[in-house]
């Protein structure tokens, strides 16, 4: 067995940043089994490490918040600190505890997660360490997920298998997952794999750990649930607007066209054609 200490991974990870590269650590693994509890402790000893602020305040469950964080808030200018308004200085540790709810690979088409995506390559202009966790590493979106450097499995409480992508110029899949479905099936032993890089130990939360989790958790989590729908409701109503304006228009193009057919056409009830045109409904 490859064994680094979290200590040793935190080193590694400062290093790779300190040489202007980008370091984002997806952790996957079943609910309940320690992926907080493994991101949080790497993120408080790459503080150490680093000599950088860190605290549970750094975990966040809002995209919206995560992309302030990083590029700050829209329209802001810099201070004499050479921050925008809300973004975090250089080498700052942020955790998006909730991967799935931001990089969701069923809304690869969603714009506000295109643009979000693309945020993410200013991580390395300023050498931010993001380390997210997720249930299913494989339902993350396919250009984010492309952005991780290291995949974390937490097989059981306390353990962490530790994979990272395979440098092959001629791969098609750097994270070879085929391959590796296969071969972890045959030898149920992650070494066998050919993205394993090692596995770390680590402990649980002490009493006061759990508390300021629990604490962030709870005021924060509740906000970006409320934050999701409110950009929900907002969609809704761009898109609800566009159609009518586009059944508004095709009543220009043909004003033979009768609000019967109107409503066959785009699969609405009659009295919704006549509200869409303004008519009075009786």
């Amino acid at each position: 067995m490859t064994e680094k200490t979290m200590t040793e991974f935190a080193e590694m990870v400062y290093s790779l940043l300190k040489s202007d590269r980008d370091v984002v650590v997806a952790t996957g693994g079943f609910t309940g089994e320690g992926k907080s509890t493994f991101t949080t402790k790497l993120q408080k000893e790459y503080q150490r490490i680093s000599k950088t602020k860190w605290d549970f305040s750094h975990m966040t469950w809002s995209r919206k918040e995560l992309l302030t964080w990083i590029d700050g808030e829209k329209d802001s200018k810099r201070g004499k600190n050479g921050l925008k308004k809300g973004q975090m200085p250089e080498f700052s540790a942020i955790l998006p505890d909730e991967l799935f709810l931001m990089f969701y690979s069923r809304n690869w088409h969603d714009t506000d997660q295109i643009d979000a995506i693309a945020t993410f390559n200013m991580c390395r202009d300023r050498h931010l360490f993001v380390a997210g966790n997720i249930p299913n590493f494989w339902e993350l979106d396919a250009g984010f997920r492309s952005r991780i450097r290291f995949f974390v499995f937490i097989a059981k409480r306390g353990i962490a298998w530790v994979f990272e992508q395979e440098l092959n110029p001629f791969g098609k899949d750097a994270w070879n997952v085929r391959e590796n479905m296969k071969l972890f099936r045959r030898f149920r032993n992650p070494e066998k794999l050919p993205n394993y890089l090692c596995t770390i130990f680590f402990d649980d939360w002490d009493e006061e750990e759990k508390k300021q989790y629990y604490k962030i958790r709870n005021e924060k989590r509740v906000l970006a649930i409320d934050e999701n729908k409110k950009e929900k409701v907002a969609k809704y109503t761009k898109i609800k607007a566009q159609r009518d304006e586009a059944i508004r228009k095709v009543f220009e193009m043909n004003p033979k066209l009768t609000n019967v057919e109107a409503a066959k056409m785009f699969d609405l009830s009659e009295s919704g054609i006549r509200q869409i045109r303004g008519e009075s409904i009786a």
